[in-house]
């Protein structure tokens, strides 16, 4: 047997039980068995498996199932879902369609695995958690081949020490749609193991704090799913229990939504975070402050790539460079990196209110016409709400902000009160590693090559704004950091055609865009129907859907119920994916309707 299988699965036994007891383990959950029907509707055909053989085996260690089970009973309940318990194989034999849900069933006899695979194959979608199947009917090892089965192999467990415990989202993921990319569900400390899985797609990670992830699990995936055939069910593997989301469930179930909708086969569609079709978006900028001539070099790098990066300027030392600054101004994106490399956090706001007023007066000095440079990043990425709020005041439209201040890793629209969403503030959060983290690492020219081009891969990977800040003091002749940007921007430019290479006043103002286009659709059988409004008086240039198809490598036909209207560009991003694209969007209704057929 594995060691990680000792450590994992075998060993905790005891302690499990102790801890889950400790945790109401035993206690009844009222009223939820009569609640939860046991005729399931045809629209929404969901079976929990109770698993006699997986119940039994954890009466033998002192426990209770029910409490895996029980969070799927009060999901039911809070979405309204007509699901069916199945107790028995002749239960699961009898159906021939819908979402079979095996939660954690540690245990289960050769027939039941023999039954729950049928299923699979005559059609239905399989929903698998934690380590289902790893133990026969006696409640030996049994091994990790009814996972496997389903689509996802393990490789081990995430080390009981590590931090590498925040379940991290893909972007506009069939899976994983209604949330934003990068969001991070905290999977808690539960004494049931981590898995590390890989398989044909991957909807979520497991991540630290940070969203770093090393070498060794970059391939991995804490949650996947696959498809084998069209005339074959889907599957969905779990690498983690039910304990470490019952006490935060409000998140993970809209992840839960979105899983049982792609098993069913119902296709989805929603806003894609980036225009044209591209699969993420990057931004390059400098932080001007001290070596402030170091920006021409990065600059020359720029152009190089044909990229209008963005440089926020220390204003203080800005002035002293007034032909360079010009020069900046001529070619790229200028933004306010504050009057003096200090914080904001925590000074009054006749103070902060001071420091912004100084800072435009600089440029203003130098530049003249001010009236386009409306981006800001505080030094020391020190601030408040106090900050945030003057700035909109002050006419900054963006705020280049700390890794921290979104939850996601997109951009997000701060609401302020009686600020109308074409003049509140669009936050853009630093996604990457900077060249001070990198230093602290002491990371040769390669490995900072490497770490760079591992942090943009990441960002493609999970649909997200990739925001990598350089400083100028580390950017001089000769420095690790200068060596290792053309290996990295060698590496953009490849991906140029996947990824949206914009300033940061480009996504600010496409962010800002793509808020006046709303979204409803309804699903007809594998029909899609879908209503979109652009609000405003202008057209909205490259809004693109992901439409979520039905079956594996089947593109959507598009028609319109409005006679006149142009039909938008579909294109393929993967086998379960597509885009849709408008070159253009006048204001006024606009109503479509998307079918599947081989």
């Amino acid at each position: 047997m594995p060691f990680f299988v000792i450590l994992g699965v075998a060993l905790p036994a005891l302690v499990y039980v102790v801890m889950m007891q400790i945790n109401g383990w035993k206690l009844p959950v009222l009223g939820l068995q009569q609640v939860v029907a046991r005729v399931a509707s045809p629209s929404s055909r969901v079976f929990l498996y109770v698993s006699p053989t997986s119940k039994a085996y954890f009466a033998t260690i002192g426990g209770n199932y029910d409490t895996l089970l029980n969070p799927w009973r009060q999901y039911f309940v809070d979405r309204g879902m007509n699901a069916s318990e199945l107790g028995s194989l002749a239960d699961i034999g009898s159906q021939s369609e819908g979402v079979l849900i095996v939660p954690s069933a540690l245990a289960l006899s050769d027939q039941e695995r023999e039954a729950i695979l049928t299923f699979k194959a005559k059609g239905g979608g399989v929903l698998a958690t934690w380590a289902t199947g790893t133990r026969n009917g006696a409640g030996d090892w049994a091994g990790w081949q009814l996972l496997e089965a389903l689509g996802a192999k393990v490789n081990g467990e995430i080390s009981a020490d590590s931090e590498a415990r925040q379940l991290t989202l893909n972007g506009e993921s069939p899976l994983s749609y209604q949330l934003p990319a990068g969001t991070r569900i905290w999977m808690g400390k539960t004494t049931e193991s981590l898995l590390r899985l890989t398989g044909e797609s991957v909807a979520a990670r497991f991540m630290d704090w940070p969203r770093v992830l090393d070498d060794a699990r970059r391939s991995e995936g804490a949650i996947v799913y696959s498809e084998t055939t069209p005339d074959t069910g889907r599957s969905v593997v779990f690498a983690f229990a039910e304990t470490s989301w019952e006490s935060r469930p409000f998140v993970p179930r809209q992840v839960i939504d979105d899983t049982l909708k792609w098993l069913q086969r119902q296709p989805s569609v929603v806003r894609a975070a980036w225009p044209n079709g591209k699969l993420a978006a990057q931004v390059i900028e400098m932080d001007t402050e001290q070596g402030f001539e170091n920006a021409a070099a990065f600059a020359d790098m720029m152009k190089a790539i044909g990229y209008r990066a963005t440089f926020y300027v220390l204003t203080s030392v800005a002035t002293q460079f007034p032909d360079l600054l010009r020069s900046l101004a001529r070619d790229f994106e200028i933004g306010y990196h504050g009057d003096v490399h200090v914080s904001f956090k925590d000074q009054t706001a006749a103070a902060q209110e001071q420091r912004i007023v100084n800072m435009k007066a600089d440029l203003a000095g130098v530049l003249g016409d001010i009236s386009g440079i409306t981006g800001f990043r505080a030094p020391t990425e020190g601030y408040d709400n106090t900050t945030e709020l003057l700035l909109q005041k002050h006419g900054i439209r963006h705020h280049a902000a700390d890794p921290s201040r979104l939850e996601g890793r997109v951009p997000s629209l701060v609401k302020m009160e009686g600020v109308s969403a074409a003049d509140s503030l669009i936050v853009l959060a630093r996604t990457q590693r900077d060249d001070i983290n990198l230093y602290w690492e002491k990371l040769s020219v390669e490995q900072t090559s490497k770490a760079l081009i591992d942090d943009f891969d990441l960002v493609l990977n999970t649909a997200s704004l990739g925001f990598l800040s350089v400083h100028s003091q580390n950017f001089g002749e000769g420095s690790v950091l200068r060596s290792a940007m053309p290996s990295f921007l060698d590496h953009v430019k490849k991906k140029r055609n996947m990824v949206w290479l914009a300033s940061g006043g480009q996504v600010e103002q496409w962010w800002r865009e793509r808020e006046r286009v709303s979204l409803s659709s309804s699903v007809s059988g594998k029909r899609l129907d879908f209503n979109i409004t652009v609000k405003g008086n202008q057209p909205v240039n490259g809004f693109t859907l992901v439409v979520m198809n039905p079956q594996k490598g089947v593109l959507p036909t598009l028609r319109s119920t409005k006679v006149g209207t142009v039909l938008p560009q579909v294109m393929r991003l993967d086998d379960y994916r597509a885009a849709v694209i408008f070159e253009q969007l006048k204001p006024g209704d606009y109503i479509y309707q998307a079918t599947f057929s081989l």
